[in-house]
């Protein structure tokens, strides 16, 4: 069975206006949904792929628009770096093993 799409309608102040670039020369229909794919990435509500899945673009589009805007698009956390300590001194010791 086929997904039936629905469209939301949302009035934009038109003080909004001059301030939407196209990035593409399209509608501001696609820069609503960047923006809103944006916003929901960098609240931590979607993933990065999804994010650029719902703003419709490439994730290597989307990184780019990130970076252009200076926005992070990877994070580095305290856990990732305990776990990156861990591999390294479990890979160091593997090696010494093997020595």
């Amino acid at each position: 069975m086929a997904m039936e799409e629905s469209k939301a309608r949302v009035e934009i102040n038109p003080e909004f206006l001059p301030f939407l670039k196209r990035i593409n020369d399209d509608s501001i229909d696609e820069d609503v949904n960047l923006s809103l794919a944006i916003y929901l990435f960098t609240a931590k509500k979607v993933t990065l792929a999804r994010a650029a899945e719902l703003a419709g673009i490439s994730i290597a589009d989307f990184i780019q628009i990130l970076i252009n805007h200076n926005i992070h698009w990877a994070e580095y956390t305290e856990e990732h770096k305990k776990q990156d300590d861990e591999t390294i001194e479990f890979l160091l010791k593997e090696v010494e093993k093997h020595d």
